[in-house]
């Protein structure tokens, strides 16, 4: 089976954040880095299901191959971190706080990165 490509580049991760927040739109939320209704950790190229939300960097990490788990962290290759920190790097964010602030504010910044 090959291997899934995944957005690499900081202006990559933010224009996969965007097209993903853009196709599912009811499962992007601010409040939670991620929330599943079973409370189960969300795969890598899986779907998130009816009633999963992420925020925008719950996204970010989820589209660079992260499993995310719903207390903050994801893990990738036996690897466990902060899933704000994970996407902080992948989009080359000197911090974390845009993930902590609105949506609006996040979206913003994700255009500029992307070149939108």
């Amino acid at each position: 089976m090959p291997k899934t490509t995944h957005p690499s580049t900081p202006a990559e991760v933010a224009a996969a954040v965007l097209d993903a927040i853009d196709t599912h739109p009811e499962a992007f939320d601010m409040s939670s880095w991620l929330f599943t209704p079973d409370g189960k950790w969300l795969a890598p190229e899986t779907e998130p299901s009816c009633g999963t939300t992420m925020c925008g960097g719950g996204w970010a990490a989820h589209l660079t191959g992260w499993t995310l788990g719903t207390r903050r962290y994801a893990s990738k290759d036996g690897v466990d971190r902060l899933t704000e920190e994970v996407a902080a790097e992948a989009l080359d964010l000197p911090d974390t706080a845009l993930f902590h602030g609105t949506a609006e504010a996040l979206l913003s910044q994700l255009r500029e990165i992307a070149g939108r």
